[in-house]
């Protein structure tokens, strides 16, 4: 059988970067899915066997995929979901030069992490080793990210999370690939206030990370401009004048314009988003190396997103992402090569998918009437 070629848009964008062996991505090759599992309380019986986009747009489930991520979006890209993702979330390795072969630790797993050395071990100790080399780093996510954006809608969003490691390095290829005019902001996380090692080193105190959002079209893209609500020293200090005819606090804007508490939105959204660290006591604690609070991805699927859109992660680990999006309505796609990632995402999911139907079933007098197009998560390997 003749091998399929699946063209790739080259990229055009400027500045460009350049490290040793650098080459772009002409085409790539799907592979064949194999169905791992089927996660299905309702029961409905409708299994797709291949999830191609047409097959799942009108009878959605949920997807996720073990395997190197690189062949798992060429096979999205087969099975037709080019221009068919609306968001895009990634935290990819930080190329913190941690020994994460060894541990297989690089998504976080400490209990679930360790694997088996058959095949899928050793080309996972492959992946997580030589990207450290800066070189093969830049190639690794440069790859990546030109497979993202062949996916990504003319109206998506993409946001990359990293740190001070590898951000301006990702920044420059994130500019060549999507290209500059699609870069939209860089989102500082204030993770709130850091104790003990980091406290006491001999430097400033690392307390937040860096996300990159970039769209694909800087002219047509989702944007649900979201507020957050005043402090009560704001309000003091801002809305301090009250006639006492029952209307509540106000201040004066321009031209002794009065907006009353009661009606402000709060203020909107800043580039620096502040949500804490996942507490040790907090019950969405997996005791994931590289978790992120459930709080701070909220925040973005609700402004880049809209209900029923299709977010993908394809650095899932413990599968923050995928919860929040199906907490908040979305369809979600997700894969990940660390065997225990996979494990993990799939229990959390298969909880909240549950409590969904529970809650539903006290609402619905009858199972037949609960909605059941996000109600399943399928699992494929690569």
């Amino acid at each position: 059988m003749a091998e399929n070629k699946i063209k790739i848009t080259p990229a055009k964008g400027r500045p460009m970067l350049h490290w040793v062996g650098k080459k772009p991505l002409d085409y790539v090759k799907g592979f064949p899915t194999q169905l791992i599992e089927v996660f299905d309380p309702l029961n409905n019986g409708q299994v797709i066997e291949t999830p191609t986009y047409d097959e799942l747009k009108d009878n959605w489930q949920n997807l996720l995929f073990h395997g190197d991520n690189k062949d798992v979006l060429a096979t999205l890209l087969e099975l037709g979901f080019r221009g068919k993702i609306d968001l895009i979330y990634i935290d990819p390795p930080f190329k913190s030069g941690a020994d994460y072969v060894r541990k297989v630790e690089l998504r976080g797993l400490k209990n679930l992490g360790r694997i088996e050395e058959d095949e899928a071990s050793i080309l996972q100790q492959t992946m997580y080793f030589d990207i450290w080399n800066n070189d093969t780093y830049l190639q690794f996510m440069y790859e990546r990210l030109t497979l993202l954006k062949e996916l990504l809608a003319d109206t998506g969003s993409i946001y990359v999370h990293l740190d001070w490691h590898v951000s301006h390095y990702i920044k420059l290829l994130m500019d060549e690939v999507f290209g500059q005019d699609n870069f939209r902001r860089e989102i500082i996380w204030w993770k709130g206030n850091l104790f003990g090692f980091q406290a006491s080193a001999d430097n400033f105190v690392h307390s937040h990370d860096n996300i990159l959002y970039y769209t694909k079209n800087s002219n047509s893209f989702v944007f649900n401009k979201a507020y957050e609500p005043y402090t009560e020293e704001y309000i003091k200090e801002r809305f301090k004048y009250d006639d006492k005819d029952g209307k509540g606090p106000y201040r004066l804007q321009r031209k002794d314009q009065r907006q009353y508490l009661s009606e402000s939105k709060g203020v909107p959204i800043s580039s620096v988003v502040q949500v804490p660290v996942i507490n040790v006591m907090a019950d969405e604690r997996l005791y994931f190396d590289t978790q992120k609070p459930e709080g701070l991805i909220e925040k973005l699927v609700k402004i880049s997103s809209n209900s029923g859109d299709i977010v993908v992660d394809c650095f899932i680990g413990s599968g923050t992402s995928a919860r929040v999006a199906q907490k908040m309505g979305r369809r979600w796609i997700g894969c990940d090569i660390n065997k225990g990632a996979i494990h993990l995402t799939s229990r959390e999911l298969q909880n909240v998918i549950l409590n969904e139907v529970k809650n539903l079933k006290k609402q619905e007098s009858s199972v037949a009437l609960l909605p059941q197009n996000d109600k399943r998560c399928h699992s494929f390997a690569i």
